[in-house]
């Protein structure tokens, strides 16, 4: 059997009937599902007698319906706009172009002929690739900038001559070469580590080095998605599924990640509901829509990342067992900034050099202020060193000093004149029992309040309702229920 020439015609040898054998063949079939290209095989006729599982989804049809029926169909149904597709079909033309779906998402159209012994074009030939849109997520005009410096990048902003920081830090260099070798062989990948210390960035940086930077790159927040429309914003939904619903359907989050990286972020705040069906994403390669009868397959990296124990959220019940142990596969512990204090005159400077391209006047740090940010232990670890920078810009006119330096983020320890630190009281209610029994102490009160200051500082240390919830062995709805209650009621 015999490939197309550069001229994409048979050699002389092919009949018409070599084509059909050819385009029929199981063995191709089997091996065109396995590209992340969408193909789609087209008679002289108009009749679609093949199309691979990437162009399926590609396009949001069915391709069981579609095979047999004319190419008319397919523009029809798709969610791609093929404007002038019926033209080129009609005229055998090769074409090379962008084209658009119903989500603003990009493709990469190529058609072309093919000729048979005879010289005419008894196949046209269409290929997809993902284009544009490569991720569904803003970033800033330095993301790029910050991936090269915190994880090996070709050049630094700040040196003359290409740094790669990995090289001067080794714990860094192992993490990213266990990584690269991680996603090289499709295993998923877990990414742990403190709030702030890049494990986003390091997602993308090992998606981007793994030769995917033209494929997508789906950062989720599953902490942002509220609990309520989580399944049909993660897997999507069929046209009328629900009241409100797309009249033309919408493609879910995880879908779109089809060909590239999935990457699932803050996973531990999945809600305990959904997390079957991520699991069987996991399992099974396929992902249903919220209304839809089958499963679509996917083709996808999965990284996840998290800065909560996982294992006590299991403990706990509130992350099942067997979605725990798909995810961790290999496990990547990102330490903290405070255990790479030898970074910090670097990411300074990087973060320095970033504020100073918007500003008309440089910004300098004295050495007193710059010896007060070697000495911080940093909590919210590179994003806050990030925000201290991006703080001193502001209040700053030419030079940073210790005074200019937010006292209220830096001095975590000390109390702030004005605010009430938010603790647990349960000894409050030994100080001054006896006065309170003198004046008609009433035990359910007394409880109900008590229980709504364990919730508030439960909210405060969690960041959330729902890591509230988690900390205090209880359903989200029930703090959300009691900390509403109004006092007394």
């Amino acid at each position: 059997m015999k490939f197309f020439s550069s001229r994409d015609t048979f050699p002389n040898s092919a009949s018409k009937e070599d084509l059909e054998g050819f385009f029929t063949d199981s063995r191709l079939r089997a091996l065109c599902d396995l590209l992340p290209d969408g193909l789609i095989v087209v008679k002289c006729t108009g009749e679609i007698v093949y199309m691979n599982i990437a162009a399926e989804s590609m396009n949001e049809v069915s391709r069981r319906s579609l095979t047999g029926q004319h190419l008319s169909s397919l523009v029809a149904q798709s969610q791609i706009g093929y404007e002038s597709l019926m033209d080129d079909f009609t005229g055998g033309i090769r074409t090379s172009r962008v084209v658009l779906g119903a989500d603003d998402r990009s493709y990469t159209l190529i058609t072309r002929g093919i000729e048979s012994a005879d010289g005419k074009n008894n196949y046209f030939l269409m290929f997809l690739r993902n284009g544009g849109a490569q991720t569904l997520t803003a970033a800033r005009p330095s993301a790029r900038m910050e991936n090269d410096v915190l994880f090996g990048g070709r050049r630094s902003p700040i040196a003359e001559e290409p740094e790669q920081l990995f090289i001067t830090c080794p714990v860094t260099s192992m993490l990213i070469k266990q990584g690269q070798r991680t996603v090289a062989l499709g295993s998923r990948l877990l990414l742990l580590g403190e709030s702030g210390v890049g494990k986003s960035q390091l997602a993308k940086y090992l998606h981007d080095t793994a030769g995917q930077e033209s494929r997508p790159f789906v950062h989720i927040n599953c902490g942002s998605i509220p609990d309520t429309l989580f399944e049909s914003e993660m897997f999507g939904y069929e046209r009328g599924s629900f009241t409100g619903a797309s009249t033309r359907g919408k493609k879910g989050l995880i879908e779109a990640a089809d060909g590239g990286t999935l990457f699932l972020d803050e996973v531990g705040e999945i809600p305990l509901q959904s997390q079957a069906k991520i699991l069987q994403v996991l399992e099974e390669g396929m992902v249903q829509r919220v209304g839809a009868t089958s499963p679509r397959r996917l083709r996808m990296q999965v990284i996840a990342a998290t800065n909560c124990d996982l294992r006590a959220a299991v403990m706990a019940g509130s992350f099942r067992r067997d979605l725990y142990y798909r995810l961790n596969v290999i496990t990547l512990m990102i330490p903290p900034l405070r255990e790479r204090r030898h970074l910090l005159p670097l990411l300074i400077d990087h973060f320095l050099h970033e504020v100073n391209m918007r500003r008309s006047v440089p910004l300098r740090i004295d050495d007193a202020c710059r010896r007060r940010l070697m000495s911080y232990p940093f909590p919210g670890n590179i994003r806050e060193l990030q925000n201290i920078i991006e703080y001193l810009s502001v209040v700053c006119e030419e030079t940073a000093t210790v005074d200019a330096l937010p006292k209220y983020q830096m001095d975590f320890g000390d109390p702030v004149a004005g605010f009430e630190p938010c603790t647990f009281r349960a000894h409050g209610l030994e100080e001054d029992a006896a006065s309170r029994f003198a004046a008609g102490f009433d035990l359910r009160l007394a409880v109900r309040d008590y229980e709504k200051e364990l919730i508030q500082s439960a909210i405060h240390q969690a960041g959330s309702k729902r890591g509230a919830a988690k900390l205090l062995n209880v359903d989200i709805a029930t703090i959300v229920r009691k900390s509403k209650e109004p006092e007394g009621g």
